[in-house]
């Protein structure tokens, strides 16, 4: 009986400290669980430098990835989409500024109610991750040098 009860114990200890460390407050919990109550296999995790809990799951037959603050605020939704679905402004854009890449994949990123592009080009000598608008402002995120 003495046992029954050590193991009992030890088990109440061991769920309540694994509930203490469970990054995910009620208030974010709630407000996804609202915002997206049909979100099917969900897994968290706590992006602790940006203060953030980002959550990944699939949302009417897409893979998504939302952005929470402690307090249950949305802070951003991000997706992967067809290139095909790139403004045609971005298109052209990437087209001509960069022609000798090709375009590999594309995040859309939507925070503060703006939108932005994350394209991923790949060229001979470099590839790229290029930030555009929808009206096809681009900018460079970031740079890689080939290895030859």
């Amino acid at each position: 009986m003495k046992k029954f009860f050590l193991i009992a114990a030890t088990a109440f200890v061991s769920l309540a400290s694994f509930a203490s460390v469970d990054p995910i407050t009620g208030k974010v919990l709630e407000a996804f669980r609202t915002e997206f109550a049909s979100a099917k296999n969900v897994q968290w995790k706590s992006l602790d430098d940006a203060g953030l809990y980002q959550a990944t799951f699939s949302f009417r037959n897409t893979e998504l990835s939302a952005f929470y603050d402690a307090e249950g605020s949305l802070v951003a939704t991000a997706r992967y989409i067809d290139i095909a679905s790139l403004p045609i402004m971005v298109s052209k854009a990437i087209q001509e500024k960069y022609p000798e890449h090709v375009m590999k994949n594309v995040i859309e990123h939507i925070a503060n109610g703006s939108t932005t592009y994350h394209v991923t080009l790949h060229g001979v000598k470099s590839s790229m991750i290029v930030s555009a608008s929808p009206a096809g402002n681009l900018s460079v995120f970031k740079k890689i040098k080939n290895k030859l």
